[in-house]
């Protein structure tokens, strides 16, 4: 009788604690909001995994970078990229004719990137691919930063979409149309190519978290205003929604292709007009929800500045696909895209000691909106890219006049004065020799062939990316070098496209290595 009573006994103290920790887990989930986190740290796991079965375990990620040809720009995302410890990069697209040729068309680029996808398999679907324009992309913070970076912003737009249509959580919202956000474009501050009638433009949503008038008076100048639309030159989402979206796109341009648009060969036009169509029947899903009206989709649209032209509404047929997942980096967590940037970035060193004496910030007195009631404020320095600059560093200790985590506070590292983010990468949208003097001003030129080269070793010797789990998981890269003895320059290099042709240092970046690397500036 005694054992019947200690086994009941320990019956209900083992249900006490699995209530007491399901209770713990409900009030940390990230995206129910019911906790306030702090900062990211590298060691912070920001999410629970999208695919059970990947839990603990390792994904990979992908780097992709459309590119036809040599170019100096083209080596230097490749040097950029490879310090910061992303994966060996596969050129999509290289040496390519007719429709494949990017030097033809900018569609190439959708055509050859959903090649690559189409040949993963579908294990792969959860890994994450990041896509850049290979020719006006410079990188600046290390890849484990950015992966870290990418679930938090998706988390927090994740939380914000649940609650508009009225669930506790993302995972509430069920259906092949439920809205949801998984993949990332960079932003800008104009709809390209300029049509208001296109939903690209006038769907474009306007409830960013960044009050209006923060870049300035809302006045329609350029510099003024929000970066509200997409942009096609950065992109980063799993392998999964990845390839329904460029599936999408390139059924889109085989079935409406006008060679006598002016804009037909933009792929940013066709990727632009699937995400406004996506807002927009989003927007018809939230009235309906609240209304239950049936209004009639074309009596419903969100607030855009479409002047006197006339709206392209959208029409859909039953179970069409209206939901792609799409989400825009408003805040340049991510992306920073140049055109009408100029005023609010600059490369500042976070050499002051933070409040609370356990970090590092810079202060900032350029009044960038040249407001008469300005007042010099900090932006702190994260944890996780000090702790990750260091690690870099270390990996070449011996060539350094001090320790690694002393000498963060001497590097300059791109930061946006109104969203209040060091970036991690830099899209130089516009005009491009303002790429000559930027490459100079990177936290990592001083070091850039040594960094490079412990990179290249680093990758050899099979260390991962992210040993540190993040949305549950570890971070290796997806493309690694081949077996050669080689630990130096001569052991870089690319991979072309899916069918794995190497593209050596000395016959793609060799040219280029006074321009890298010398003191030519």
């Amino acid at each position: 009788m005694m054992l019947f009573a200690s086994r009941w006994q320990w019956a209900i103290f083992a249900g006490f604690i699995v209530v007491a920790l399901i209770t713990l887990l409900q009030y940390n989930h990230p995206i129910l909001g019911t906790h306030v986190r702090t900062p990211i740290t590298v060691s912070l796991n920001t999410t629970t995994p999208s695919n059970p079965e990947v839990a603990s375990g390792t994904s990979k990620f992908h780097l992709l970078i459309p590119a036809n040809g040599p170019h100096l720009q083209l080596c230097r995302a490749v040097v950029s990229s490879t310090i910061l410890g992303y994966s060996v990069p596969v050129f999509n697209g290289w040496n390519k004719t007719g429709e494949l040729d990017a030097s033809i068309t900018h569609l190439a680029k959708v055509r050859n990137v959903l090649r690559y996808l189409n040949n993963l398999p579908s294990a792969s679907d959860d890994d994450l691919v990041l896509m850049i324009d290979g020719y006006d992309v410079v990188f600046q913070l290390p890849a484990d930063v950015l992966i870290e970076r990418y679930f938090a912003v998706i988390n927090a737009a994740n939380a914000k979409i649940a609650a508009r249509f009225g669930a506790d959580s993302i995972e509430a919202l069920s259906g092949v149309n439920a809205p949801r956000e998984t993949i990332l474009f960079g932003p800008e501050k104009i709809c390209y190519p300029v049509d208001w009638s296109r939903p690209g433009c006038w769907a474009a949503p306007d409830d960013l978290d960044i009050p209006v008038g923060a870049f300035g008076p809302d006045d329609g100048t350029l510099d003024h205003n929000q970066a509200r639309w997409l942009n096609s030159g950065t992109i980063m989402g799993p392998v999964g929604d990845m390839r329904r979206l460029f599936a999408a796109t390139l059924k889109r341009i085989n079935e409406t292709y006008d060679p006598a648009h002016e804009y037909s060969d933009s792929d940013q036009r066709y990727l632009s007009d699937i995400w406004g169509e996506q807002e927009y029947w989003r927007s018809i899903a939230r009235h309906e929800l609240y209304f239950h009206d049936g209004a009639n989709s074309t009596d419903r649209s969100p607030a855009g500045d479409s002047g006197d032209t006339a709206r392209i509404i959208p029409t859909r047929v039953p179970g069409q696909r209206t939901e792609f997942h799409i989400g825009i980096d408003y805040r340049s967590e991510l992306f920073q895209t140049r055109v009408g940037s100029d005023q609010v970035i600059d490369h500042v060193a976070f050499d002051r000691p933070t409040r609370e004496k356990s970090g590092l910030a810079t202060y900032v007195t350029k009044n960038t909106i040249e407001s008469p009631h300005f007042k010099p404020y900090y932006i702190r320095l994260p944890e996780n890219v000090v702790f990750s600059t260091s690690r870099l560093l270390s990996g070449i200790s011996q060539m350094l006049e001090a320790k690694p985590e002393d000498l963060i506070s001497t590097i300059r590292f791109g930061t946006n004065f109104v969203t209040k983010h060091v970036y991690g990468m830099f899209h130089c949208i516009g005009e491009k020799t303002y790429l000559d003097d930027l490459w100079y001003l990177l936290w990592f030129q001083k070091y850039a062939q040594p960094l490079f080269e412990a990179a290249i070793r680093s990758v050899k010797e099979g260390k991962k990316i992210s040993d540190t789990p993040i949305d549950g998981r570890k971070w290796d890269v997806a493309h690694g070098y081949p077996k050669t003895p080689e630990m130096d320059l001569q052991a870089g290099g690319v991979w072309a496209d899916f069918d794995g042709e190497w593209l050596s240092w000395g016959e793609l970046c060799q040219p280029f290595e006074e321009d890298l690397f010398g003191d030519k500036k």
